[in-house]
């Protein structure tokens, strides 16, 4: 993408956080409602949206469709927010939906500075990325968009759909409670708001209090409601894993349950907290495709074991002594932490650790040992971060093996010419940010992925 056009909308302001839709609204209304689609999927969710939205985008794919999906952040690229048939956009088309868009929307072209010649729109960084995603999608005519909410759900600007065909609530933990409320119950009310009448909701397994909520809301309100355990599950069975669901299946003369069974071999997602976000989009899929369309049990198997999704236990090098992740909470830093602790006991692990600021996480190292572990406190290229000594001071507080803090290239640079102490493995993760800032830095510098 044009640097100029990217400059525009990061002065827009990539954390400018603007709960509602008017804007939304008002832009789509004045470029042709390109969002009015009749097949979207919407996922909202604190963990595991981006793992259920590649994984129903594979199928999908596999099944014959076309599709576009959009994600935030990204890692490397602006372009990686746009993905058409499972591929990042590229520069000339997303040259010309931000060209659509501002023309459309009378916002100002010479780029001097950002906002609209009549002073009414102001749209933020991702009120203006999702006005482009849906200009993309709609010009390349694609059979499905699968839609990851940016924040929260209620008033995210993704929630400017309005007939969605399927609905999904990932996994949902505290974060964002400046937004989003002090507790989990409102947190969970603010993701509930994507539902729409008419729409079947799928919700992945989740805290107690959090299903009780979600059943409540769904029941009180005439939403269909699909959740684990009842509707779909999973289990391991002979070394495989064996999904199970039961389907709704409308016939003519009577409505009826119908069961159905995949048992696959592996999956190419790493930890077993994926299974959860592979079950729930395998039973949105079941329910949106029709059956002469869906894929039968073995090609199933090979998409799941082929699956990808970078940045999330993602491993690097030849030796594969470098795990990315993109756990940023206590929620995603129990799942990371429970895998190294079953694949890595022992083992000596250095930890680059960093996030933004007002994140609050350190709680979870409690509940494991961390003994084996050394944590290098990173200093990330990114206002909103914390500060390398910031880090340092809270890890070592809770007594944990504290490093020098250290920037991104030269980690990466000390990594690949063994500079570094002798360990195991080199875990990247705290934030997605810095797993990005990591992985550019490590492609720069020609390291095998």
């Amino acid at each position: 993408m044009y640097s100029a056009y990217l400059d525009f909308l990061y002065r827009l302001g990539e954390f400018n956080i603007k709960l509602g839709l008017d804007t939304i609204r008002a832009m789509l209304s004045k470029i042709g409602n390109p969002h009015r689609h009749p097949r979207i999927i919407h996922i909202a969710g604190t963990n595991g949206k981006g793992s259920t939205l590649v994984t129903l985008e594979r199928l999908l794919l596999d099944s014959g469709y076309t599709t576009g999906s959009t994600i935030s952040p990204h890692l490397i690229s602006f372009n990686e927010r746009f993905r058409i048939n499972g591929q990042s956009i590229d520069d000339e088309r997303l040259n010309e939906a931000f060209r659509y868009v501002c023309q459309g929307c009378d916002i100002n072209l010479d780029l001097s500075r950002p906002g609209s010649t009549d002073g009414e729109l102001n749209p933020t960084f991702f009120e203006f990325a999702l006005a482009m995603a849906f200009v993309l999608f709609d010009r390349s005519g694609v059979d499905f968009i699968i839609l990851e909410t940016g924040l929260g759900g209620r008033l995210d600007a993704t929630n400017v759909i309005e007939h969605p065909l399927a609905c999904v609530l990932t996994r949902i933990a505290l974060d964002h409670q400046e937004y989003l409320g002090n507790t989990i119950e409102q947190i969970t009310m603010e993701k509930l708001g994507i539902l729409k009448k008419n729409t079947p909701v799928f919700v992945a397994p989740q805290q107690a209090m959090v299903t009780k909520t979600i059943q409540t809301y769904c029941k009180n309100n005439g939403y269909e409601f699909h959740g684990y355990p009842k509707d779909f599950r999973i289990e391991k069975q002979a070394g495989d894993l064996l999904f199970s669901f039961n389907r709704y299946k409308y016939q003519l003369d009577a409505d009826s349950w119908e069961k159905k069974r995949v048992q696959v071999p592996s999956v190419g997602l790493l930890g077993d907290h994926q299974f959860e976000n592979i079950m729930t989009a395998l039973a949105v899929y079941f329910h949106v495709v029709p059956d002469e369309k869906q894929l039968c049990e073995s090609a199933v198997g090979r998409t799941l074991g082929n699956l990808r999704w970078p940045g999330r236990m993602q491993y690097l090098g030849k030796g594969k002594k470098v795990l990315l992740d993109g756990a940023h909470n206590v929620s995603g830093m129990h799942a990371l932490l429970t895998y190294l602790t079953a694949e890595y006991s022992g083992k000596r692990i250095f930890w680059a650790l960093g996030w933004m600021k007002n994140k609050q996480f350190l709680s979870i190292f409690n509940s494991f040992d961390c003994t084996n572990i050394t944590f290098i406190p990173m200093e990330i290229d990114n206002d909103r971060a914390e500060t390398g000594e910031s880090i340092s001071l809270a890890l070592i507080k809770k007594r944990l093996n504290v490093l020098p803090s250290r920037k991104t290239p030269s980690l990466v640079t000390s990594e690949m010419d063994s500079s570094l102490p002798d360990h195991d493995l080199l875990v990247v993760a705290g934030s997605l940010y810095l797993v990005g800032e990591f992985l550019e830095a490590w492609n720069r510098a020609g390291a095998p992925e």
